[in-house]
């Protein structure tokens, strides 16, 4: 581990504490896809949502206790209502990852015009009211997900999708990084790394046709990864620039090696939505 830490140029504690921490979180989360009713994996994606909503809402600029606890029972709510709705409409199940898309559209724009859009991030109401758009639409997503044909070997698929871009990026950047992606939004961010999630996701593209049985329909899938890598990039530089607007450098410390919830959750939030907006329209597994 020593080498392989000292040939990606960081140190060997970091990498230890970022592999144990993501691996025991996967480790988790499979476990609860696979063994936990709908009800109850959606009231665990809920939780981490809960999670990731009490560090939006941070770098909103929700500091105390009593406005988190009114956002976290209005995220709750927002989640309640469309569990219940969506079970006896069909068109709102499509309408709030539509709307939850759009949201992660105009976060592209966000990020493209920084730092000239920073006063959109650091409008308290603006980004307050986002969190509620886009967290319990990617929760939405996420269960609706689940409930598919092949329900539970998609989100995992899914899950992995969003790992593997963010996984192929890291260390790709670390190895070969030398021009910067982003740099007014996240300066350690580079091309090379961005190329190597693209591959990343990509091949795991190929894998998903392979595994559910659509080799024949291999060009939507690559078509399906490659949006879901432009999510995946989207929901990463937009939360960066949330953090660099507000001057922190994580979201929160809740998970060694990663930084908070919401830093490792971030792409996941982003692809979640578009995967079931596309997904209907491109696979034949779904």
């Amino acid at each position: 581990m020593s080498a392989l830490s000292g040939w990606f140029g960081i140190g060997t504690v970091v990498l230890k504490l970022r592999v144990a921490s993501g691996l025991v979180l996967a480790i988790v989360t499979i476990a609860a896809i696979l063994y936990l009713p709908t009800p109850w994996l959606a009231a665990f994606l809920l939780l981490l949502c809960l999670l990731a909503a009490r560090e939006w809402a941070k770098l909103a600029g929700i500091a105390t206790r009593a406005a988190w606890l009114v956002y976290a029972i209005t995220v709750s709510a927002v989640v309640a209502a469309l569990w219940v709705a969506s079970e006896d409409s069909a068109w709102l199940a499509v309408a709030v990852p539509i709307a939850a898309t759009v949201f992660w559209v105009l976060a592209l724009g966000v990020v493209l015009t920084y730092p000239r859009s920073r006063i959109v991030l650091l409008s308290r109401s603006t980004m307050v009211a986002a969190g509620v758009v886009a967290l319990p639409g990617a929760w939405l997503a996420l269960v609706q997900t689940a409930k598919a044909p092949h329900g539970p070997a998609l989100l995992i698929w899914l899950l992995a999708a969003a790992a593997a871009a963010d996984t192929g990026a890291y260390f790709a950047g670390r190895r070969f990084g030398r021009r910067k992606l982003a740099p007014r939004v996240s300066p350690a961010k580079t091309i090379e790394g961005a190329i190597g999630g693209a591959l990343a996701i990509l091949a795991w593209g190929v894998v998903g046709a392979m595994y559910f049985g659509a080799e024949q329909s291999l060009p939507r899938w690559l078509a399906l990864v490659a949006a879901l890598f432009v999510a995946s990039v989207t929901g990463d530089l937009f939360e960066s620039a949330f953090k660099r607007a507000r001057g922190v450098k994580d979201s929160g410390c809740l998970l060694p090696g990663h930084g908070g919830v919401l830093d490792r959750v971030d792409s996941v939030i982003a692809t979640a939505p578009v995967f079931a907006v596309l997904a209907p329209v491109l696979l034949d597994s779904y």
